[in-house]
């Protein structure tokens, strides 16, 4: 039975290395399903935003480095641990709705931000990458599923237009994955002090309220060429 051999399949490979990319997984499938119920889909919607929210970004990865078979393909036992948890985390929300804040999908996505930002740029520097692309790779790994879910929901992706630190905290947690390893550190602990690295401080920024944007005087311009063209003449 393909559950059985999932669940085999799971427990012979659970390790650190292993664990990452479970703990990546999980966080950014909550994260998904949070904002799903939140914004009221049905029980196919919410598994499509869990789905691509976790497995986005690493699908992204495997065209980006030309892996094959796919991570999801060859790891089915993920993705039944998605599916169980697109039909029953919504069971569970109706009795714990009023202990769920915006803060937990804040770190469901942080979590997921970095321990998937960490395990691209992995993947990318053994299979003989270049540091800046395999970097590059590590950041969309990162961000992608978020931009799939948020493109599925017709909402604005915040990758873009949030101007708290999101991607740029990847960008230089996959940087200290790579100083560690050029220190000489283990793959897997430099692939976890990047994760918690990128996770923490970008719950940091979300804390202190820290914003990156441009001088004031471009934000409040409207940049569409109709107002432009009109501005002109």
């Amino acid at each position: 039975m393909d559950i059985t051999a999932a669940l085999e399949a799971f427990y012979n490979k659970v390790d650190l290395l292993y664990l990452t990319d479970v703990i990546g997984i999980v966080a950014f499938a909550f994260a998904g399903i949070l904002i799903g119920i939140r914004m009221k889909c049905d029980p196919v919607g919410v598994f499509v935003l869990a789905f691509s929210t976790a497995f986005g970004g690493g699908i992204m990865r495997d065209l980006l480095i030309d892996r094959r078979p796919m991570y999801w393909i060859a790891n089915q036992e993920l993705v039944w641990l998605v599916l169980f948890m697109a039909i029953f985390t919504p069971m569970l929300f109706r009795f714990y709705k009023k202990h769920l804040s915006y803060d937990i999908f804040v770190w469901s996505d942080a979590i997921g931000l970095g321990f998937f930002s960490a395990v691209g740029t992995s993947h990318g520097v053994n299979l003989g990458v270049p540091y800046l692309p395999a970097v590059l790779c590590g950041v969309a790994t990162g961000v992608f599923g978020g931009l799939c879910r948020d493109a599925f929901l017709n909402i604005k992706p915040s990758l873009i237009y949030d101007h708290q630190p999101y991607g740029s905290v990847a960008f230089a947690g996959c940087w200290l994955y790579i100083a560690m390893i050029e220190l000489g550190f283990d793959n897997t602990l430099s692939i976890w002090g990047g994760s918690l690295f990128i996770c923490f401080f970008r719950m940091w920024c979300y804390y202190r309220s820290w914003r990156i944007a441009y001088h004031d005087e471009f934000i409040h311009q409207d940049p569409s060429p109709e107002t432009d063209r009109d501005r002109r003449r």
